[in-house]
């Protein structure tokens, strides 16, 4: 008997990942919900495509305008997967629709519904690739020294230093929103 034949083999091979750094601007829609709202439907439909093991993150920024992205997919292109994401949102922005309902009359309310339903169909996004290095490093927990001052690295640090929906609380040793795959550094 040969040393190899003891070993158990798997015949299943290793799931190969591609990553990708994308910043997802979001649409007309933005301006009919809250931003926490807004933020926490995002958070649901990223951690539903974590759970169904279609994505992993690595880091995120959720602000008022785009959602930040560091993930990890199966797939080359994402943009099949950013597809899934804007359908699952739309489903859970209509599934919890009463969340938004104010003290308005029933009539308002029809129209209004009709409104944010429009809107609801269109794309919720527009993808586009992260352009700052000083955002991908600091949203995967890594530190930046430069010796000079740099205002945009300094705007950067003041945004996600407190923010709720980035991933800088999972490298700070706190628990985010969202599940992330932290990165070693």
């Amino acid at each position: 008997m040969r040393k190899t034949d003891d070993k158990p083999t798997s015949m299943v091979s290793k799931r190969h990942f591609y990553s990708h750094e994308i910043e997802l601007k979001l649409g007309n829609w933005k301006k009919h919900f809250d931003f926490n709202y807004r933020s926490t439907v995002i958070v649901m439909a990223l951690n539903h495509f974590i759970k169904e093991h279609e994505l992993v993150v690595n880091g995120y920024l959720i602000t008022t305008k785009s959602l930040f992205l560091i993930v990890k997919t199966e797939k080359k292109s994402i943009d099949e997967l950013v597809e899934k994401i804007e359908l699952h949102i739309t489903f859970l922005l209509k599934k919890y629709d009463n969340k938004f309902t104010n003290s308005i009359s029933k009539d308002d309310f029809l129209i209004e519904m009709e409104n944010i339903l429009y809107t609801v169909h269109q794309p919720l996004f527009k993808l586009k690739m992260i352009k700052s290095h000083y955002l991908i490093k600091l949203i995967t927990g890594q530190k930046i020294d430069i010796p000079y001052y740099d205002p945009e690295l300094e705007y950067l640090k003041l945004l996600i230093k407190n923010h709720p929906f980035c991933s800088s609380i999972d490298y700070s040793g706190a628990l985010g929103p969202v599940e992330i795959l932290l990165l070693e550094t």
